[in-house]
């Protein structure tokens, strides 16, 4: 009797990759490049090295740099949207919504620094994606948190201020500690990414928002 061999499926395309890798995952390991690297010294050669991709694979998913560093920061602003939804900013009185949402981000920029690196280095670059195709995206996310800042201001649980400096500077000290991990780590004597010193890291910065904000403090 004839053995029956496996039906080996069709050929597969030129650039396909061997082992298909999930988006979110590429993205999340390209974010960490460009962090490292900056756009400039990112080379889709290394990003593809870090994926365990061929160049030619990494292709098949972006066929520039410039497309996929814009999907790289549009993940990260849309997950920065996330979170402000995640953190149901109608439900709750202010200070614990203030809290809520503050918590959530430190959560992430605690699990992924680089996220918060990559952010700082656009905005204070003044960087592509930042001033082209996202920025509508990044002035939205600061208009959202200013919005709700305003709303506790007019209902009488903010202290009166400008609401949209205020988000500036919460946005601050929410991200550069994490963008600046070493530097902030030296400081404080032990790495800022362990997990004693994030609890401490969330504490300080949740009392510093509500001093910020809340009335008497």
């Amino acid at each position: 009797m004839k053995p029956t061999t496996s039906d080996p499926g069709p050929p597969r395309r030129s650039g396909r990759p061997l082992r298909p890798i999930a988006t979110r995952t590429l993205l999340d390991i390209a974010a960490r490049v460009f962090a490292e690297r900056g756009y400039d010294g990112a080379s889709l050669s290394h990003i593809a090295e870090q994926a365990g991709l061929r160049k030619a694979s990494l292709y098949h998913h972006f066929p520039t740099k410039e497309a996929l560093y814009e999907a790289v920061m549009r993940q990260l602003v849309g997950d920065l949207l996330r979170l402000i939804h995640e953190a149901d900013l109608d439900t709750g009185d202010f200070a614990t919504r203030l809290d809520r949402l503050g918590a959530l981000v430190i959560d992430t920029f605690a699990e992924r620094p680089d996220a918060a690196r990559l952010l700082v280095l656009e905005m204070v670059a003044g960087g592509r994606y930042m001033t082209g195709p996202g920025a509508a995206e990044v002035q939205g996310t600061f208009m959202v948190t200013a919005a709700f800042l305003a709303a506790g201001m007019a209902a009488g649980a903010f202290r009166e201020q400008d609401p949209r400096h205020l988000a500036l500077t919460i946005a601050g000290l929410h991200l550069y500690p994490f963008a600046a991990a070493g530097v902030a780590g030296a400081f404080l004597g032990r790495g800022l990414l362990e997990p004693e010193t994030i609890a401490e890291r969330k504490a300080a910065v949740l009392a510093h928002v509500r001093a910020l904000c809340l009335p008497g403090s």
